[in-house]
């Protein structure tokens, strides 16, 4: 695909995006494109660990719930506003990524996989029975909204779905730029080359620690942002929400939209957020018929939807 169809495929997607909420005006439509965008992040954050630098993660909802809790604390005990938390969420979940990769990336495969989820397993505990701080199994409620946004004589409240979807729209936009810019960089290509093959990589002079361990923590820093904006939006959490099997919902977006690109993990979590919904009318089948489609897809796209269409129409980086 050549420079103009890519900006202009680029135009078409934005307009239709500005365009969705003036289309589905219905809360219940808006919360489920704002969600999706949470989950967008989400599999962006999680792709750069998985498809960019072969690393599998299955406590990544740790991350994602670290950063909610942080800047619910910190915006419900000491009221700060949510324009700081959002990036201390993020941070804190970044160190603590960095602190986990540096112990556990020596490790590969299955047991990086088991690894990872124990510590998801164990920051769920802590999240349940540090009550003092997290006020356990309840959860943390009156998060404060995003404070206003003013720009001369205009005032965004976020009082809305509505400002939240842009909110949202605007967030996935600043962490695909940048996740665009770091996987085309050199520190990009040291991670496809240690996904590749690890120790021909070391021999070539990559420091292949290295990429793991800036991947695992700027996907945990990402996560952290993405769960700080969670629960500003949702204005309350509780450890349920950061269980395990949200990091494997996360992992089976990054599959199904395609692992090793961009745009997949975004269509992935897309697709993976609305079309249980849609399901809901086939009632105790929903579930079932769900699955059934998941396996149909990994059969016929084993490259997941976006990689193989990608690989068959398109040519280049995505």
């Amino acid at each position: 695909m050549n420079r103009f169809l890519r900006g202009l495929f680029a135009v078409l997607i934005a307009a239709a995006l500005y365009g969705l909420p003036r289309l589905f005006t219905m809360d219940y439509y808006l919360h489920i494109f704002v969600m999706s965008e949470i989950y967008a992040v989400l599999a962006l954050s999680l792709g750069l660990i998985v498809g960019f630098a072969g690393q599998v993660s299955m406590g990544h909802a740790a991350f994602y719930g670290m950063g909610a809790y942080v800047s619910a604390i910190l915006g419900t005990r000491w009221g700060w506003p949510f324009w700081i938390t959002f990036w201390i969420g993020g941070i804190f979940s970044g160190v603590v990524s960095y602190g986990i990769g540096r112990l556990v990336l020596r490790l590969r495969g299955h047991v990086l996989a088991i690894t990872t989820a124990f510590f998801g397993v164990l920051v769920m505990v802590v999240m349940n029975n540090w009550i003092s701080l997290t006020n356990g199994p309840m959860g943390i409620t009156g998060i404060p909204r995003p404070t206003p946004i003013e720009a001369g004589s205009v005032r965004l409240v976020f009082e809305s779905r509505i400002h939240y979807y842009y909110l949202g729209l605007f967030f996935v936009a600043g962490v695909l730029y940048v996740l665009y810019r770091l996987t085309n960089s050199r520190l990009g290509d040291a991670m496809v080359a240690v996904r590749e093959n690890e120790e021909l990589a070391k021999s070539l002079g990559v420091n292949a620690m290295k990429s793991k361990v800036f991947a695992f923590t700027a996907g945990g820093f990402i996560a952290g942002l993405a769960g700080s904006f969670y629960a500003h939006y949702i204005l309350f959490i509780s450890p349920v929400t950061f269980t395990m099997n949200e990091s494997i919902n996360m992992l089976v977006m990054v599959i199904f939209g395609g692992m090793s690109t961009l745009f997949g993990p975004i269509l992935g979590a897309v697709s993976l957020t609305i079309l249980p919904e849609f399901l809901r009318m086939a009632g105790e089948m929903r579930l079932v018929i769900y699955g059934f489609a998941l396996i149909l897809f990994i059969v016929w796209l084993p490259m997941g939807v976006w990689g193989t269409l990608k690989n068959r129409l398109f040519s280049g980086k995505a």
